[in-house]
């Protein structure tokens, strides 16, 4: 390489002076030239005489012109001796060689200028490479078709994830993992943007600078979403210095290579440690532990070679399962939830049954006919407390959950109209009635209602309900004793089958409930996980 010794103005030079002082090629130190410059190949002749399907393959970030043993060849943009002046060329040209000269060799020159780079580069990776014709366009395409067919399948995939997710309760993570599948879709269109279609050369800087911000958000993805995924606390501090090893990565280290593949490690090592820390049974992580192995040694053998291509076929294999594993995830949680639905409206059926009880409607209405006569007062009480109880039933049997207050005021109304009735106050006694709390509608109703069927309404009487609420950590309990009764067969009833199955449809993993004898009293105790 050698500067060219150009006036002010004036036509280019067609060849290089004699007295030029030609240096070895220094890929840094041209990083830096802007031109115009010589760069000067020489060329062995062909091993079989008669060879003349060779082809040259030239990467340069300039734009060229080309001489091929001293004959004009190709023009590649127009060099200038301004940015003005300059028409920038394009990064790669592959062409077929002219035939070669008599010579033991031929001597490829390119009078070249970079003008208007737009990013300072660690290197100028200036590079001919010489081959048969087939071989070298092949070397082009053939490395992209494996891509080609990963990136395929990853666009399957993330199609298939979308029309899961469509309309159903997004799964932790469910973002994450889509916004990781569009960068994975992206990286290898960038990547493959050079070799397959091209460009001129200032796109060069902004082409590895969008291939570095895609491996820092891959990286900031994959081990985020994979904590989500699999409920890994990570310490906020230990987050921050991720992230902050990640931005020293691509900002501090020479070479965007170095960057890319510095970040890819430390991707690569958070996501092992993520899922390293995963509880146990958690079987999904040990394919993806496996994957992920395997791209960490591919990385540390192969390094810079890794982001050619296989880094590619990892993320997309990775991606695939990441995305069929969420998408079957999210499938068996919709078939979990039909089957809530169709249980709530079972226990909702149940809830006004309950409520309209043939026997206990029956003699309330006995007991109305006779206070009609007797006290009409009490006869218009309840009547009204009867329309309030029906009115709560109803409102209670559509919700899925209700507040504690409107819970007790259902049991309230219940003991209000049972007391009027009999003519004796019925009492609830409440220790935490504002607790912030949402139950299954009736399970206090179905306990309340239990110890008037087993314990008697004047046993119940003399010995009032008593209900205590209180939060223990993440679980809420609730204790309501009442009157002990002498019935054999209390507790296995359908009150008591309608109270499990009401919490098991509200809380599948997260709730208990035990109830017997407690001293004077019954007790039944209720436990639920309870996020309000």
């Amino acid at each position: 390489m050698a500067p060219a010794n150009l006036g002010a103005s004036g036509p280019l030079p067609t060849r290089p002076a004699q007295d030029l002082a030609w240096q070895p090629l220094d890929q840094r130190a041209l990083a830096r030239w802007r031109g115009p410059y010589w760069l000067r190949w020489h060329v062995p002749a062909p091993a079989v005489a008669g060879d003349h399907g060779r082809a040259l393959r030239l990467s340069l970030r300039a734009a060229s012109q080309l001489y091929w043993n001293g004959t004009p060849w190709i023009s590649n943009g127009v060099v200038g001796r301004t940015a003005e002046e300059e028409r920038p060329g394009r990064i790669d040209i592959v062409r077929v060689l002219p035939p070669p000269s008599a010579n033991a060799s031929d001597e490829l020159v390119a009078l070249a200028s970079s003008q208007q780079q737009r990013f300072a580069l660690h290197g100028a990776d200036a590079m001919v490479l010489i081959a048969p014709a087939a071989v070298l366009y092949g070397q082009v395409i053939l490395p992209w078709l494996i891509a080609a067919f990963a990136t395929g399948a990853l666009a399957a995939a993330c199609l298939y994830f979308l029309a899961v997710l469509r309309g159903q309760a997004h799964k932790p993570g469910a973002r994450l993992l889509l916004a990781l599948g569009v960068v994975g879709l992206a990286l290898p269109a960038v990547e493959a943007w050079r070799s397959l279609l091209g460009y001129t050369y200032p796109w060069h800087g902004v082409r590895l600078v969008a291939l570095l911000a895609l491996h820092v958000i891959a990286a900031v993805l994959l081990p985020a979403y994979l904590a989500r995924r699999f409920e890994v606390v990570v310490p906020k501090a230990s987050g921050f210095i991720y992230l902050a090893l990640i931005m020293a990565a691509a900002i501090a280290l020479p070479g965007f290579d170095t960057r890319s593949a510095a970040v890819l490690l430390l991707s690569l090592l958070a996501s092992v440690w993520v899922l390293l820390r995963t509880p146990a049974g958690q079987e999904d992580r040990w394919p993806i532990l496996a994957l992920l192995s395997a791209g960490l040694l591919a990385l540390l053998v192969a390094r810079g070679a890794f982001l050619d291509g296989p880094y590619f076929l990892l993320l997309a294999v990775l991606m695939v399962f990441l995305l069929l594993r969420h998408a079957a995830q999210l499938q068996a949680l919709d078939r979990h939830n039909a089957r809530l639905r169709e249980e709530r409206a079972q226990l909702s059926l149940q809830l006004l049954q309950r409520g309209i009880q043939p026997h206990w409607l029956m003699n309330t209405l006995t007991c109305l006919q006779e206070l009609i006569e007797q006290s009409p007062m009490r006869a218009s009480r309840l009547v009204e407390s009867l329309a309030d109880q029906f009115d709560r039933l109803r409102d209670s049997s559509s919700r899925q959950s209700v507040p504690l207050q409107d819970e007790l005021a259902l049991c309230r109304s219940h003991l209000d109209i049972v007391g009027l009735a009999l003519d004796r106050r019925m009492m609830l006694d409440v220790e935490g009635e504002d607790a912030a709390i949402s139950l299954p509608p009736g399970i206090l109703h179905a306990q309340v209602e239990n110890a008037l069927t087993h314990a008697g309404a004047v046993a119940c009487a003399l010995h009032p309900f008593r209900l205590r609420v209180q939060r223990d950590n993440a679980r809420w309990i609730l204790e309501l004793h009442s009157a002990r009764g002498s019935a054999p067969h209390r507790g296995r009833g359908t009150g008591t089958r309608y109270i499990e199955a009401s919490l098991a449809a509200a809380s599948p993993a997260g709730w208990s409930f035990v109830q017997g004898i407690d001293g004077d009293h019954w007790c039944g105790r209720i436990e639920l996980t309870c996020a309000s």
